[in-house]
């Protein structure tokens, strides 16, 4: 069997909030998306940093109706090629111990990742499932039909 990549698994779009986005506002864009973590963008600087679940959920145990994006937020954004095989995904998982890992935009200067790899894409790739792929407008047509 080939060995897998990140391109293979990762799923493209990644959600953004602001720095001084409320975590409410963060905690549903998470739900909306599907998504364990968002990036928080800043306009001059790019991505500055990224929301986890867990940062969330280490915020409930203070007042976190009153913090932002940048109270929780982890400044340490890990990023990986396309092209790194999976198991070097997961020993970056391991040793860094986080949950996901970005693939930055190719385009150098736009500063925001494009896709993500995270646990839960290993796991579905351990059921042999497919990857997590948003459903493309004319995707979206064709199941409205059938």
């Amino acid at each position: 069997e080939m060995k897998k990549l990140a391109r293979d698994i990762m799923k493209i779009g990644v959600p953004v909030c602001e720095p001084d986005s409320k975590l409410e506002a963060i905690a549903k864009i998470m739900l909306r998306d599907g998504a364990d973590a968002v990036i928080v963008m800043d306009e001059e600087d790019g991505a500055i940093g990224i929301v986890s679940q867990s940062d969330l959920v280490r915020a409930f145990t203070r007042n976190w109706q009153l913090l932002f994006a940048k109270d929780v937020m982890t400044e340490k954004i890990l990023s990986v090629e396309p092209e790194s095989p999976i198991t070097a995904v997961a020993n970056i998982m391991q040793d860094e111990k986080v949950h996901q890992v970005f693939i930055m935009h190719e385009h150098p200067g736009t500063g925001k990742p494009s896709a993500v790899v995270t646990m839960r894409a290993i796991v579905r790739d351990m059921a042999g499932l497919p990857p997590d792929r948003p459903e493309t407008p004319v995707q979206k047509a064709r199941a409205r039909k059938n």
